[in-house]
């Protein structure tokens, strides 16, 4: 087992514990001879914790599911029975129930981003805004109509356990689920050191400070690798420790709705996988991203849990090693899983009868154009999008559309590896690109003309970068989603981005696909204030200024006045061979991109000092609290 283990993580750049548990089997690993490991982080992983990211909603679950077997919960009843002040803008909300927020069928919006992940901060300021800030949202769909994984539902049943049990929901965690399973690294940031973390790198070598994330029950639990597989082997057959035989077949059961994928459980990502399935085996699993990652697999039957938990790499990474490691487990009690390989598909001609879905499509990002040259292939491009590109993708025999690497119309072209399919389905009226494990992945655009000045308006935005100003100096979101592009197109009139335009400041998504590909999403909102323009996505809780607004940066700017929810923003022009000196008060931070908005300094960077120097061009920004400001000198 330990060669294994050993063979499937070495290249990964992760500081990594693994538990592969049938009753007691415990491993931590370590690589020193990986050089893409940074030395510091494998001293410090054998005794610290990570955050599990997404894999605490299945300990959420749990706690709903253990209020259900004694009584004090219904799965079928209105959330809002439970939770009364639980209201939104949008009437549906009364149809929620609480099943549908574990199975993300709610219709919710998706995820309230603003304030989830903070450096070095601890508040109770999201949990205790959170329902204040659903009551001025919509729903995206009917509840019940399909399935769209959705943080927001998750940090709701927080707060239904809390009602419900008179508890906090660290007090009801540690009570209900780490002491009964004598797990004892396992908590919230409330008691649990958010310090003790594994570290997250960035640049190669570069320690961030500690990530601290906010919404407990959707993805902010702090664990290890071996607490987690003993979590895991609390839904064994027959083990009730947490949980009666029936809440755990409830939680094992396929609640996909009207086809979509994949095949959520209660909690889980998915209770069914075919090759497992083929060979008898039950497998349920769940997996999880934040700053960190990590994965939970479940064979219950077979009394086997894997977890893994990493800090670099993803949870498709973390899932990948699990599998591996259940196989192995499975091999020595008499059970070979078949992974067959994919055949090597037939190429050919694209029939007339796709034609007729040639035209626009769009994600919740971006608006595309397909069409099918000289029917040889299918080509998607880019319309309205930060980026242009071009995928070309051939017919196959089978009747899927796979994605090519090279030039199909030259001859030069290969299907793309891993192999990457895709179809087109005609469902309740609308025509959908799917994949067959994803879902729905995009959405053909119906003709809609808008008046003349509504599309002046937005045209006069096309091109122009946002900056994100609000929110707290210490969200993380200025590290890796800090601005956005708005993109209009002759050729995609009113669409913006993957919007649909409404007004001269206001546009939306009026076409929303079932599955993941719509899951986090947020109507887009345009103000001028004291004249100065912002993009608002209320739903996700972030607001930005716009590019034309922002200042250039001289050797002038000799003290930086903070504001609040209000982040300065200014251009860097030709700042060759300039260094900055930064005085920084305590509640506040400093951001330096390059031109290509990677990063180059952060004051989250430990141990960087604060001596910076600058690129030639590139950004930079300040956020802090109101009152403070923080003093600028520049040498050459």
């Amino acid at each position: 087992m330990k060669k294994k283990i050993k063979k499937l993580y070495s290249g990964i750049m992760i500081g990594l514990a693994l538990t592969a548990s049938a009753g007691a089997l415990a491993v931590n690993a370590k690589d020193p001879g990986n050089e893409s490991i940074p030395a510091a982080a494998a001293n410090d992983i054998s005794s610290s914790v990570l955050n599990i990211a997404s894999v605490s909603k299945m300990y959420v679950t749990t706690a709903v599911m253990q209020l259900v077997d004694s009584g004090k919960v219904e799965l079928d009843k209105p959330v809002a029975d439970y939770i009364t002040d639980f209201k939104m803008a949008d009437g549906r909300y009364k149809d929620i129930t609480v099943r549908m927020l574990m199975n993300h069928t709610s219709g919710l919006m998706g995820s309230t981003y603003a304030g989830a992940l903070l450096f070095d901060e601890i508040s109770m300021d999201y949990h205790d805004t959170f329902l204040q800030k659903l009551k001025r949202q919509r729903l995206k769909a009917d509840p019940g109509a399909f399935n769209c994984y959705c943080n927001d539902g998750f940090t709701l049943l927080e707060i239904l356990v809390e009602r419900v049990s008179g508890l906090s929901f660290t007090e009801y965690l540690k009570e209900n689920i780490s002491m009964p399973l004598s797990l004892e690294h396992t908590g919230t940031l409330w008691d649990v050191d958010p310090n003790g973390q594994v570290p997250v790198y960035i640049n190669g070598n570069v320690k961030l400070a500690n990530a601290v994330v906010q919404l407990i029950g959707a993805g902010g639990i702090l664990s290890d690798a071996e607490d987690v597989c003993k979590f895991g082997t609390a839904f064994f057959t027959g083990d009730n420790t947490l949980l009666s035989e029936e809440a755990k077949r409830e939680m094992a059961e396929n609640n996909s709705v009207d086809g979509c994928l994949p095949a959520f459980g209660l909690g889980w990502d998915n209770v069914e996988k075919e090759e497992y399935e083929k060979a008898g085996v039950k497998l349920l699993s769940k997996g999880g991203d934040a700053l960190h990652h990590s994965n939970l697999l479940v064979a219950p039957d077979e009394k086997i849990s894997v977890a893994v938990l990493s800090s670099g790499g993803s949870s498709t990474n973390c899932e990948e090693i699990c599998l591996e490691l259940m196989d192995v487990a499975l091999s020595e009690q008499g059970i070979d899983i078949v992974h067959p390989e994919k055949e090597k598909p037939e190429l050919i001609m694209v029939p007339d009868e796709y034609m007729k879905y040639e035209g626009l499509y769009a994600n919740t990002e971006k608006t595309m154009y397909i069409s099918f040259p000289d029917k040889r292939y299918m080509q998607v491009r880019s319309v309205t999008s930060e980026n242009e590109f071009e995928l070309q993708y051939m017919y196959t025999a089978d009747g899927t559309f796979v994605e090519m690497s090279g030039d199909v119309s030259s001859g030069n072209a290969i299907p793309a590896q891993p192999l990457q399919a895709y179809m087109f389905e005609e469902r309740n009226g609308q025509v959908y690109l799917s994949h067959p494990e994803m879902g729905c992945m995009l959405v053909k655009v119906r003709e809609k003309k808008v008046e003349e000045s509504v599309q002046k308006a937005w045209d006069e935005r096309n091109g122009l970068y946002y900056y994100l100003v609000s929110g707290s100096f210490s969200d993380t979101a200025y590290t890796d989603n800090n601005r956005m592009k708005l993109c209009t197109s002759d050729q995609a009139p009113g669409m913006v981005n993957g919007y649909r335009m409404q007004d001269e400041d206001h546009a939306g998504y009026d076409q929303i696909m079932p599955g993941s590909a719509s899951r986090d999403i947020s109507d887009l909102r345009m103000e001028r204030i004291d004249g100065k323009e912002y993009a608002c996505l209320d739903d996700l809780g972030f607001r930005l200024i716009s590019e034309k607004d922002i200042p250039v940066f001289t050797d002038k700017v000799t003290t930086v006045e903070l504001m609040s929810g209000e982040a300065s923003w200014f251009k860097i022009d030709g700042a060759k061979d300039v260094t900055l000196r930064l005085d920084i008060p305590e509640n506040a931070s400093v951001y330096v991109y390059d031109k290509y908005m990677n990063i180059k300094y952060s004051s989250y960077m430990t141990g960087y000092g604060n001596k910076v120097p600058l690129p030639e061009y590139g950004m930079i920004v300040f956020a802090g609290v109101t009152g403070q400001s923080v003093a600028v000198s520049t040498t050459k």
